[in-house]
C-alpha cells in the first residue's frame, strides 16, 4: 500500500504487525488431506466370498494369522495378504509363521465353494502343529433375508 504521509505520521496498529497465516493454513490443509488419503485400514487377506451364518458369531481376535482358502484365481492358499499357488510353499510358509509366533491366534477365511477336503487338510496340519483353536470367518446373515 502506498502511503503519502511522512514516516513520522504513519499510524501503526497491531493488525499491521501480525503475520499472514494463509501459507501456513495451506500447508496444514495439504498435510491433512495427505493423511486422510493414506490412512486406509484394512485387514490383510485375499478377497473371499465368505459363507454366512444366522447365529451371532463371537468376536474375532485382534490380530489373527489369517489363513485363506480360495478356489478361484492363481492363488488357492493365502497367509494374511500373501497368496500361494503351490500347496508345498503354502505349508512351509504357514509352518514358519506358526513357529515365529506360536501364541498368535489363527483365523480361517475360506471361500464358500472350497472343497471340504482342503479345509480338513488344513485343520489336520494346524492340529499337527499344536494349534487347538482356529476361528472361522463368516459374514453375518440377516434373519429376514431367507
Amino acid at each position: 500500500m502506498i502511503n503519502i504521509n511522512p514516516p513520522g505520521e504513519r499510524a501503526f496498529s497491531l493488525a499491521n504487525l501480525a503475520p499472514d497465516l494463509t501459507p501456513l493454513l495451506d500447508i496444514i490443509f495439504i498435510v491433512l488431506v495427505f493423511l486422510l488419503l493414506t490412512a486406509n485400514m484394512r485387514l490383510p487377506s485375499l478377497p473371499m466370498d465368505l459363507p454366512a451364518s444366522e447365529h451371532a458369531a463371537s468376536s474375532m481376535p485382534t490380530d489373527p494369522l489369517t489363513v485363506s482358502l480360495s478356489n478361484r484365481g492363481p492363488d488357492l492358499w493365502g497367509i494374511n495378504d500373501r497368496g500361494y499357488s503351490n500347496q508345498v510353499d503354502f505349508e512351509q510358509a504357514l509352518l514358519a509363521a506358526l513357529v515365529a509366533e506360536p501364541a498368535r491366534p489363527v483365523a480361517l477365511a475360506s471361500d464358500r465353494n472350497v472343497p471340504v477336503q482342503r479345509m480338513l487338510d488344513l485343520f489336520a496340519l494346524l492340529q499337527k502343529q499344536g494349534v487347538e483353536v482356529a476361528e472361522i470367518a463368516l459374514h453375518p446373515r440377516a434373519a429376514d433375508a431367507r
